[in-house]
């Protein structure tokens, strides 16, 4: 009986046993469903051509989309939402715009998609996974880099700045017959182009497009009228006369004249009569006349412009001025004294004085009826004095020997003084300065000049 017990609950058992194997299968095939549809899933999620869900650019939702339907609809909704087309540049008169279009402005987009794409796309497919999912559940903003032309906004705006700026004005001084005319200096107005240049950037990357003041400053010019008006007292003055019918001679101490007339020299400059004179060619209004090269007189362009320069040196000795570079000639000249004359050769050879009053000095320069008449002009001296220059020969070189030439025109025994010997000397020169009282306040020493000797030169028959 007790067999027959156990056989029977066995049997009793066999229907459990099949259920558990269906159940167990059916769940195996749920799980490798599962499985198989995760791998579906996942494999579709990583080889998508779209961008990733939760990504946006300035805002907007790209997730899902192809690279080139994200690009059309961020460039659509640009289009629709820009609410200007221009920034306005605020001048001081008038108001100027500045086209987006002329300047390539706009958000970067293609930039900002390709970036949008990448997210998700880097890295191993566990570090993949993670971002996708991440981006999903936090969303990730990408600001687009907003771009524009910088060399198409600076030429624009130097247009802008070239209409808009005043220059600034120097004041003026003219002496007509013995006064002064002083025309004011007028101050300008100029643009701070760096600064102008970074607010506009600024309010381009801001995206509120917001208009811009242009920055201007009121500058004065480099000679204002407080620095001349007081030009009204003759410091000093000399001249010298010439031939007024050596036309090439007179038309270029003419040019000089003129050249160096109404020259302002301010408190501490240095003037420099080569370089005012510029170079001594045809273009620059000089004719050929006699030049001294050496010991001889030759002909060169420019020939008479030593007697202006040394007029002018005279006229500044006399004012008082510190002489800072000057060259007495290789021989005596008819026109001024000895120790009296300032050579001067273009590039070589330089007269300079310097301004060292503590008042702007006017240089006056004429040549009219055979007379050449230069003046400083400057502030009147709180105290007044008088300047006097004074020379001394202390020698006298005679010349040695007789320079001769053949001359091939002349018969045998005949012989022409071309030139007759003329001694050097070297010459002291002194500036006396005396008091209203006409007492001697101080001697300075000016220079040492040497005038070399000169042979007698005579034409003798071959």
């Amino acid at each position: 009986m007790l067999f027959g017990h156990n056989t029977q609950a066995r049997r009793q058992n066999k229907p459990s046993g099949r259920l558990f194997s269906v159940l167990l299968f059916i769940a195996a095939a749920i799980l490798a469903a599962a499985a198989i549809s995760g791998y579906i899933y996942l494999r579709a999620l990583l080889l998508s051509d779209t961008i990733y869900a939760g990504i946006t650019v300035d805002g907007i939702d790209i997730g899902g989309l192809t690279p080139d339907n994200a690009l059309k609809v961020l460039r659509e909704n640009y289009a629709e939402t820009l609410m200007k087309n221009a920034i306005i540049l605020i001048g001081p008169k008038d108001n100027y715009r500045l086209p987006l279009s002329d300047i390539t402005y706009g958000p970067d987009y293609a930039k900002a998609v390709d970036t949008a794409y990448r997210q998700g796309r880097e890295g191993n497919i566990i570090k993949r996974l993670k971002c996708i999912f991440k981006l999903k559940t936090e969303g990730l903003n990408i600001k687009a880099e907003i771009c524009y032309n910088k060399e198409k906004i600076g030429n624009i705006l130097d247009s802008i700045i070239k209409d808009i700026e005043i220059k600034p004005e120097n004041a003026a001084v003219r002496i007509v017959n013995g006064k002064t005319e002083v025309t004011p200096h007028r101050n300008g107005l100029l643009a701070d182009r760096e600064l102008t240049l970074y607010k506009i950037y600024s309010s381009l990357e801001s995206g509120n497009l917001d208009d811009v003041v242009i920055s201007m400053e009121s500058t004065r010019p480099d000679i204002t009228t407080e620095m001349v008006k007081d030009i009204a007292f003759k410091l000093g003055e000399y001249q010298t006369v010439f031939n007024p019918e050596n036309e090439s001679r007179s038309h270029n101490i003419k040019t000089a004249c003129m050249k160096i007339n109404g020259k302002l020299i301010l408190p501490d400059q240095v003037f420099s009569m080569d370089e005012m004179l510029g170079e001594r060619t045809e273009k620059n209004g000089y004719r050929t006349a006699k030049v001294i090269v050496g010991s001889e007189l030759v002909d060169g362009l420019g020939g008479g412009i030593c007697q202006v320069t040394s007029t002018l040196y005279n006229a500044v000795l006399l004012s008082g001025l510190e002489i800072v570079e000057r060259r007495n000639h290789s021989i005596p000249l008819s026109y001024i004294e000895m120790g009296r004359d300032a050579t001067i050769s273009y590039g070589y050879i330089d007269f300079k004085f310097k301004n060292n009053s503590a008042y702007a000095v006017y240089i006056e320069a004429e040549a009219s009826g055979g007379c050449v008449h230069t003046a400083i002009w400057g502030k009147r001296p709180e105290v007044l004095r008088t300047v006097k220059i004074r020379t001394k020969i202390i020698e006298t070189i005679q010349p040695e020997g007789v320079e001769t030439k053949e001359d091939d025109t002349l018969s045998p025994g005949d012989s022409v003084v071309v030139r007759e010997a003329v001694p050097g000397y070297i010459v002291e020169v002194y500036r006396d300065i005396y008091d209203v009282h006409g007492n001697l306040a101080k001697t300075e020493k000016i220079s040492v000049d040497t005038y070399q000797p000169q042979k007698k030169v005579i034409r003798v028959a071959p």
